[in-house]
């Protein structure tokens, strides 16, 4: 019987969501290195000066990752009772305006940072314990803040295309319970196309479920036969 799976792009998949993979990648590496210096401070009385400014450093490149991911996936903070109160079309304006406002303000604080790159290439600062240049981590922020305007207007391409029930709904990079429909619909196309390999698997469970009967009476026989042996010798 052929075997029953989702088809997916996985690459393209990562693509789209790289921030997200790539802020859950940094966060579980700070929780490693951060448990490795806590062991070593209290147990072994020994602290490595360097796991600081490093969690520190993937600190900062995860909340910009996060800055960029939740726009993509429309996680950002929110607070949607006068949304829920208003007509449609009114919420079509009201979530365009304030992603617009949030692209704009990104694109202003982009600016800076850019601005902060090109002082840093001049004076060619240095962390203190690890050595490594600022400007390459000033470098990962512009670049992070950048696509989050970009994803910023592609978010407003959207929602002026969206209709009254998706309008602003947001849909996280990893739900499960969009995994288990698509599981439901492949099953359900699956048995259309596939009812041989369907009418196999009732033969098993049907042959299966007579195995497990005739177990459970031969088991039933013999308790039966205990129990008379023993009523005899009593």
């Amino acid at each position: 019987m052929d075997k029953m799976r989702i088809e997916k792009n996985w690459g393209l998949e990562m693509l789209l969501h790289f921030e997200t993979y790539i802020g859950t990648a940094l966060f579980l590496f700070i929780t490693v290195i951060l448990t490795v210096n806590v062991v070593g401070r209290f147990i072994f009385r020994h602290e490595y000066a360097w796991i600081q400014e490093v969690s520190v450093i993937a600190f900062v490149l995860m909340t910009y990752c996060g800055v960029s991911g939740a726009v993509l996936t429309r996680q950002n903070i929110k607070i949607d009772m006068v949304l829920n109160m208003v007509p449609f079309k009114v919420k079509r304006v009201m979530l365009i305006l304030s992603t617009f406002i949030h692209a704009g303000f990104t694109a202003w604080l982009t600016f800076f940072v850019y601005r902060i790159i090109g002082n840093m290439l001049k004076t060619k600062g240095v962390y203190s314990v690890t050595r490594l240049p600022k400007v390459y981590i000033y470098i990962a922020m512009a670049i992070l803040l950048t696509l989050s305007v970009i994803r910023g207007l592609i978010e407003i391409s959207r929602l002026a295309k969206e209709e009254e029930k998706t309008l602003g709904r947001a849909k996280p990079a990893f739900d499960l319970e969009e995994i288990w429909a698509e599981g439901d619909a492949a099953r359900a196309e699956y048995v259309k196309t596939h009812p041989e390999a369907i009418e196999k698997v009732e033969k098993i469970r049907a042959a299966k479920a007579k195995s497990d009967g005739a177990a459970e009476a031969k088991e039933a026989k013999k308790a039966a036969k205990a129990a008379a042996k023993k009523g005899k010798e009593e």
